[in-house]
């Protein structure tokens, strides 16, 4: 064997264990974004149900203002587990949590978030900014990752139900149709003047890398 060849079969092994290497690291970093967002919506949806029933700070925040031998105070149990976690805490990341988004036949059930940077969409589904707040009169934009929280979306169909819980009150919505629109079509946001509910997510669904389309579910508040 010449000294060629030798050499050039150690490169295509050296480039084989890279190439291992690096998809290593893709699966490693996908399950830690995964796993983040599963701690976010469980540790969100605890907040919400205690906020809901007019609780003020959870269990882990007793535990952990017990174990620090200081008096509890509402919050600092969120912001340890989120500095745990990697998660930025709520003022500095600037969210709020908008409710609740349930759709009952999917068993779709995930937080919802003001804004809908990518930050956010890892954690939850974003409430697009200058679309109508839950209560209001007017189209609500939600917008979701199709491979996570709006995954269920594959498989919507007329009529559904779909529930917005808030602090305030639960909005109740009947899915009137859905479509398949560019990806820089805006009009499926545009204001109404009734009670309307528009997600958003890419499509197709199975598609890899950034998707040219949208999908969209519109659907309409059953009680004003």
């Amino acid at each position: 064997m010449t000294v060629r060849c030798r050499l050039s079969k150690a490169l295509i092994r050296g480039g084989e264990y890279c190439f291992l290497g690096l998809g290593i690291i893709s699966l490693g970093w996908c399950a830690s974004v995964i796993y983040q967002a599963y701690l976010f919506q469980n540790w969100e949806n605890e907040r919400f149900e205690q906020a809901l029933g007019g609780e003020t700070y959870t269990q882990q925040d007793q535990f952990l203002a017990s174990v620090s031998s200081v008096q509890p105070r509402p919050g600092i149990g969120k912001l340890i587990s989120d500095l745990r976690l990697g998660v930025a805490s709520e003022d500095l990341l600037g969210r709020s949590v908008v409710g609740r988004l349930e759709i009952p036949r999917l068993g779709l059930r995930t937080m919802v978030l003001e804004g809908v940077s990518q930050r956010i969409l890892a954690l939850a589904v974003g409430h697009v900014p200058g679309t109508a707040a839950p209560g209001q009169a007017g189209n609500i934009g939600l917008a979701g990752h199709r491979d996570t929280f709006f995954r269920g979306l594959r498989n919507i169909r007329q009529e559904d139900t779909i529930m917005l819980r808030t602090l305030d009150g639960a909005y109740e919505y009947r899915v009137r149709s859905y479509e398949v629109v560019d990806a820089t079509d805006t009009e499926v946001l545009r204001q109404s003047t009734t009670s309307e509910l528009t997600l958003v997510t890419c499509y197709p669904f199975s598609y890899v890398g950034p998707a040219p389309e949208r999908f969209v579910v519109h659907a309409r508040r059953t009680r004003d």
